[in-house]
């Protein structure tokens, strides 16, 4: 029973997790981006607002950035991932300003 709780919790969060990364990279309201998640993945507002803010300040920019450092830059996948998990998300966990840059900002801003 245990078991299928923790498989249950781990479906619901990556469920919270998609829909979060969806509406945001649509660009949707933050206010409607709550209300959706609490409507439709029966999150509380605490839940909502946490994977809300996870999206925004650490999820969407580092996604960004792979996706530059990829495209823009030629760098491998492991490279960008070793990058991503190295620098970017402590930088980003340490300053959230740093969300607001544009991918390529972020990767100056990181390798100063």
């Amino acid at each position: 029973m245990h078991l299928g709780s923790l498989e249950d919790r781990r479906a619901r969060n990556n469920e919270i997790k998609l829909v979060t990364a969806a509406l945001y990279e649509a660009k949707v309201k933050d206010e409607e981006i709550l209300r959706v998640l609490m409507k439709v993945c029966n999150a509380d507002r605490e839940e909502a607002t946490n994977a809300f803010r996870n999206e925004k300040f650490m999820l969407y920019p580092c996604r960004a950035l792979y996706q530059y450092l990829i495209l823009e830059k030629g760098f491998e996948e492991h490279d960008a991932d070793v990058l991503i998990h190295s620098k970017a998300k402590r930088a980003l966990a340490s300053n959230r300003e740093l969300s607001k840059l544009s991918p390529a900002k972020l990767y100056d801003a990181i390798n100063k």
